[in-house]
């Protein structure tokens, strides 16, 4: 299984790609919308893990696209924690929402 893994934050990153690693995932870390636009057009996954606060643009957006094309399952991993912001993901086709700290 692919999973793509969209944080800003690199040792959260970095944490999360080696511990999916080490269970037998193969993990790709985008750190920006601009490269996970990139990946999507050239590689396939089966899971999309993203935050919704990236430096050059959010999540949620990013969910939409992935969705709109059918790319992969997305799951939240955010520290948007509101009811409000959980509902958008939620609606906008996330298929969970994590919010952080989280164990």
């Amino acid at each position: 299984m692919k999973i793509l893994v969209v944080e800003d934050d690199l040792a959260l990153s970095a944490g999360l790609c080696f511990e999916l690693d080490m269970n037998g995932y193969i993990t790709v870390a985008a750190y920006n919308c601009q490269k996970v636009r990139q990946l999507v057009q050239n590689e396939t996954f089966d899971l999309a893990i993203l935050d919704v606060n990236l430096p050059d643009g959010n999540g949620f957006d990013l969910c939409r696209k992935i969705k709109e094309h059918d790319i992969a399952p997305v799951i939240f991993l955010t520290a948007k924690g509101e009811d409000i912001d959980k509902i958008l993901g939620l609606n906008i086709g996330a298929d969970d929402y994590v919010t952080k700290p989280f164990n």
